[in-house]
């Protein structure tokens, strides 16, 4: 049986995930505008080689090897170097991009089916650089409005005006650079999952490509695929302003001095076991791992 409400407390925190959720969704739309413009980049270059053959013709393998061996020009391989520098921004992505693509053994001998694989590759590490400023965005918002947010109300409630220390932008790094779950923080995880998509992509596409499917079936997969890393990307980001949310309110209670929290769970049908198992119960703010002894080690 669902325990009673508490009150207060619990209508404020209400509240604010309520408004947490509301940002959550404007940044949810902007990703999957993010990857909506990936997935008609990527069907793009897909088009541009089958462009030649009539969108429902499905080719013989024959036809497929002769055209996708096809050696690429070397103005393909100077554009795809103006493209790296002009937008991948992260300077050690772009230092390795440009090392393998000025390499002897790959540069001015790159096939058409190369080109394709070249062109995913970067098309995914810009979305990722995307996904990154846009949900970093979103986060570091949560943190202060969680922190700010939770003062207030404990201000309100108890009729109170004391003094606190705002929070600083090493504190917010901080928590960004977290690696709270999975030994990764919140980037690695971006950047792990757009690795994962594109050795999919490109196991499917070379799949799909060499089986002599065509452009038709091959852009509405590609469109399929593409969907389940947006999933992951909409998951991820949901996952981590819960995150912030909750450590931006311990943030605020050892300013304060509070010794003691209640976790508040939302009881519902998509309420997790372990979540619901803790509803209600008091814990030491004390017992919490210090924030300074987590570790901010952001490389690969």
């Amino acid at each position: 049986m669902a325990r009673k409400p508490i009150g207060y407390w619990e209508r404020r925190s209400t509240e604010l995930m309520k408004r947490l959720e509301k940002g959550t969704e404007n940044t949810i739309n902007s990703l999957i505008q993010a990857y909506e413009q990936a997935t008609k980049n990527i069907n793009k270059e897909i088009n541009n080689i089958f462009k030649n053959f009539a969108k429902d013709t499905e080719l013989s393998k024959e036809t497929l090897v002769k055209m996708l061996n096809k050696k690429e020009t070397e103005q393909y391989y100077k554009n795809l170097l103006k493209v790296i520098n002009n937008n991948i921004t992260d300077e050690n992505i772009k230092n390795k991009l440009i090392a393998k693509y000025n390499a002897p053994a790959y540069s001015y001998r790159i096939s058409r089916y190369q080109a394709l694989q070249d062109n995913i590759d970067i098309e995914l590490k810009k979305l990722a650089e995307i996904e990154q400023q846009i949900t970093e965005t979103r986060y570091v918002d949560t943190i202060k409005e969680g922190y700010y947010h939770n003062i207030y109300d404990i201000q309100k409630r108890t009729g109170l005006g004391f003094s606190f220390a705002q929070i600083d932008n090493k504190t917010i790094n901080l928590m960004l650079n977290e690696n709270w779950t999975n030994n990764a923080n919140f980037s690695q995880r971006i950047w792990n999952n757009s690795e994962k998509l594109g050795n999919y992509l490109r196991t499917q596409l070379t799949a799909d490509t060499m089986s002599g499917k065509s452009i038709q079936k091959i852009s509405k997969e590609l469109s399929e695929y593409m969907n389940v890393g947006l999933y992951n990307a909409t998951t991820l980001v949901r996952t981590e302003v819960n995150h912030f949310a909750n450590e931006s309110e311990m943030l605020s209670y050892e300013e304060l001095n509070i010794e003691k929290y209640r976790f508040i769970a939302t009881l519902d049908q998509v309420t997790c076991k372990h979540c619901a198992e803790l509803d209600n119960k008091v814990f030491n703010v004390k017992d919490r791992k210090p924030r300074e002894e987590l570790s901010t080690n952001t490389s690969e």
